[in-house]
């Protein structure tokens, strides 16, 4: 069967290409966005099942650490971002953030599953970021990676 297709949306199911928490004060968490994460979104035909579905972050050049401020390196290694999984019904937020990851996954796959099937399933992600108290000031870029196996 041929491989997830993952596509990142936003609740009115406009592609993501990025996501801005907006401006975080050091020592504040930002409002919640949400993200919704697809496999085979509007897609005609099955594909591959995405398990053992993980989120995290890393820095803007893929890194877990040593990258620079600008490229998220203080995101990352810091664990700024939370996740909650809402279709799976997550009560709480998890810090993510390199080998820290998260379980994801659809109302219909279950926690760690998003399925492949036709016209598309979806996890439904809550995110925060927490800025501490001592972070650089300035703009960080990272990204968000999810990892995920298929047979």
């Amino acid at each position: 069967m041929a491989a997830p297709v993952i596509t990142f949306t936003d609740s009115t199911s406009a592609t993501l290409a990025s996501l801005s928490f907006g401006n975080v004060d050091a020592g504040s968490t930002s409002a919640p966005v949400q993200v919704i994460i697809w496999n085979n979104k509007g897609g005609g035909s099955t594909l591959s099942d995405a398990v053992s579905v993980t989120l995290t972050t890393k820095t803007f050049n893929g890194l877990d650490t040593g990258d620079t401020v600008p490229n998220g390196q203080q995101v990352v290694t810091n664990l700024a971002v939370a996740e909650k999984c809402t279709s799976v019904l997550a009560s709480s937020y998890t810090a993510i953030g390199g080998p820290t990851t998260a379980p994801i996954g659809s109302a219909l796959g279950g926690n760690g599953t998003i399925k492949g099937v036709i016209g598309g399933d979806a996890a439904y992600v809550s995110l925060t970021i927490t800025a501490p108290s001592n972070v650089t000031a300035g703009p960080a870029q990272f990204l968000l990676r999810v990892n995920y196996l298929y047979s």
